[in-house]
């Protein structure tokens, strides 16, 4: 492919689409960063004096990528600032070694154009396991319709992740990095004191440096920032942010998630800063185990003795109550159906007595001295002037039951 099928090349910035069609494209202003992600690449296309597009390498591809690692930025940056080698920087130019990729694209001498094209990756590129198709322009060719190419190995690359996360509308990792740097600057640590005294009160900002025991909180805060700066950047560069953790600085073993958001950043964000403050504000004195006062023994073991005694300055005058007996009815008042259901009732209860044992006197005696003679009579069953001698006639009694 020559290199005319570009449509038009503008400021050394060649577009193979249209004036036209670029307008429908480019409508939006997401803007792209280069370096935050070890998915960007480097694009090298590789061209002959006419123009013509050479093969690279063995394979004998038109196109090669170069990943965004580590080793590559060595390799193949001549100047690295804005890579993610340096912290949230973004330069003007970028110095790549074109000679080194002529040479491993297997030129050594001759007149050669070269196009290198720093690619931030969302989803898909020139790859069969990795592409999308069109499935449907719409009639107004604004709108186009992509499905991701699957087959068994697109199927273990994160091709359907990336399509996925594009269709939701959701944020990309590779997205929000680039702010968080704007985010972490918008920080003054030389406010936090003033912060403090105009939110809870000189008081109590007062009473927190004497019980912390803070001696230049200003210095301190620094500190904190410091440390809270550089944890972010490790953070969001896939590194060990954790300040108390051992291997603080270090590459993680797994790859950060794709999907990332304004909120994720702000969670992030807040988990560092509170490892940091735990570093350097200092800690209270804790009193970790019980100790006794034997002077707080010995009063209890007085307590037993002064319940016990009886001495008191305090006399108490119980109040008795008054209770008032109710008048008992007269025998006279009883109604005759009451006293026959009486008299039924002895006699029930007389049935219920065995043969073998006497029966006893059940007739209710008066629980005080009638006024009737005939109450007297009808009680006992003679007149009060016929009273027996008691004592005899219990010594009859006794041979009756005998």
């Amino acid at each position: 492919m020559a290199i005319k099928t570009f449509k038009e090349i503008i400021d050394n910035k060649g577009y193979r689409i249209s004036t036209k069609d670029r307008g429908i494209f480019e409508e939006g202003n997401l803007q792209s960063f280069f370096g935050f992600s070890d998915s960007d690449m480097i694009e090298f296309i590789v061209y002959d004096a006419n123009d013509n597009q050479l093969p690279q390498g063995d394979d004998g591809r038109l196109v090669r990528y170069v990943p965004l690692s580590s080793e590559n930025i060595k390799d193949y940056f001549l100047i690295a600032d804005g890579t993610k080698l340096q912290a949230f920087q973004f330069p003007n130019e970028y110095f790549i070694d074109a000679e080194r990729l002529i040479k491993e694209a297997g030129y050594n001498n001759g007149i050669f154009k070269t196009e290198i094209t720093l690619l931030n990756k969302r989803v898909g590129y020139d790859n069969i396991n990795e592409k999308l198709w069109i499935q449907e322009i719409s009639p107004s060719r604004n709108e186009i319709r992509l499905l991701p190419l699957m087959n068994e190995v697109s199927k273990k690359t994160d091709l359907l992740a990336r399509y996925n996360i594009m269709k939701e509308g959701s944020n990309f990792r590779d997205d929000i990095i680039p702010y968080v740097g704007n985010f972490v600057d918008m920080i003054n640590p030389m406010e936090v004191s003033g912060f403090i005294k105009k939110t809870y009160g000189n008081k109590w900002y007062n009473n927190f440096v004497a019980e912390f025991g803070v001696s230049g909180f200003e210095s301190m805060v620094t500190k904190i920032f410091n440390d809270f700066r550089k944890s972010v950047y490790n953070e969001f560069a896939n590194r060990v942010s954790s300040i108390g953790d051992v291997n603080y600085g270090k590459e993680k073993p797994t790859k950060p998630s794709l999907r990332f958001s304004k909120e994720d950043v702000y969670k992030v964000s807040q988990r560092i800063l509170i490892e940091c403050v735990d570093k350097y504000l200092p800690k209270r004195v804790m009193q970790a185990k019980t100790e006794v006062d034997n002077v707080f023994e010995a009063s209890i073991d007085k307590i037993s003795e002064v319940i016990q005694s009886r001495i008191s300055d305090t006399v108490i005058e119980a109040n008795v109550p008054i209770i008032e007996v109710t008048k008992d009815k007269d025998t006279d008042d009883i109604d005759d159906d009451t006293l026959d259901k009486e008299i039924k009732l002895d006699d029930k209860i007389k049935k219920e007595v065995p043969k073998e044992l006497p029966i006893p006197d059940f007739k209710k005696p008066n629980p005080r001295k009638s006024k009737s003679k005939n109450d007297f009579k009808r009680m006992f069953g003679f007149d009060e002037k016929m009273r027996p001698d008691f004592p005899k006639f219990t010594d009859e009694l006794r041979q009756i039951n005998r």
